[in-house]
């Protein structure tokens, strides 16, 4: 693992950063690729993309704060170093989702069928998020004695003492497994919203479980299970009910790949 991936002087380039980058271009690329598919300009897509960029980042950053807020209570300037990990998927989701829904109803497009272009868009840069994780050591995993367990080094945001899972890159296998799900049932489905929901439904139900195996601190705990957890359930459940609801009508809608 190399936290930091290229050092010239006083500048350091970190690899976390690196690998949001460059999920955030291979993201677009789907995007626009899916985009194209639902009839909405590139220019249109691209405008999106930058807020959504912009406010999940916020949203992400923002919701580990106040996790983790005793990182930060006597170092409030280390709460904008987010080249340096600390987001949380969650709360970077619904900045995101805000931004598209309001994006939507400006421009008078469909949420659901914006919805479904962007499910494997965030997949697949997910994916590659994750792998940033790894690199950077944040999001690590419970001790093991399994043949592919991690011992990070010091200056990972891990900790250096055992070998541990490698949550982050369990967490990016499944996400590009779900990715190649999406594509698979993009030109199959029988309603707008069904992509979207698809993933909202496997998504929140793999990372329910995955949460299980993680070490680093994931807030007070409730009932045994951390607020992610929580969030999960509660998304996985209504995105359920949505799915079960809408599928009673659907909407086939004529596409090519």
């Amino acid at each position: 693992m190399f936290p930091t991936l290229l050092q010239l002087g006083f500048i350091e380039i970190h690899t976390y950063g690196v690998f949001v980058a460059l999920g955030f271009f291979i993201g677009l690329k789907v995007l626009l690729y899916y985009g194209k598919k639902i009839n909405i300009s590139v220019s249109m897509i691209e405008s999106l993309t930058f807020l959504v960029f912009i406010f999940s980042i916020l949203g992400a950053r923002i919701f580990y704060v106040l996790i983790s807020w005793n990182e930060f209570n006597n170092n409030l300037i280390d709460i904008f170093k987010v080249w340096q990990g600390g987001l949380v998927f969650w709360g970077g989701f619904l900045g995101g989702a805000l931004t598209v829904i309001i994006f939507a109803l400006k421009n008078k497009i469909s949420i659901w069928k914006m919805g479904d272009a962007f499910a494997p868009a965030l997949a697949i840069g997910h994916a590659l998020g994750r792998i940033g994780c790894f690199f950077a050591g944040c999001c690590y995993g419970k001790p093991t004695d399994v043949f592919f367990g991690v011992l990070f080094p010091k200056e990972s945001l891990a900790p250096c003492d055992v070998k541990r899972l490698p949550t982050q890159l369990i967490s990016a296998v499944l996400l590009l497994i779900l990715f190649f799900i999406l594509r698979y049932f993009w030109n199959k489905k029988r309603f707008d919203g069904q992509v979207m929901l698809i993933y909202a439904i496997l998504f929140s139900l793999g990372r329910f479980f995955l949460e299980f195996f993680r070490d680093d601190f994931r807030g007070n705990v409730v009932l045994g299970i951390t607020p992610t957890q929580i969030i999960a359930i509660l998304v996985f459940v209504i995105s359920f009910i949505l799915y079960y609801v809408i599928a009673k009508k659907p909407t086939i809608t004529d596409y090519t790949d």
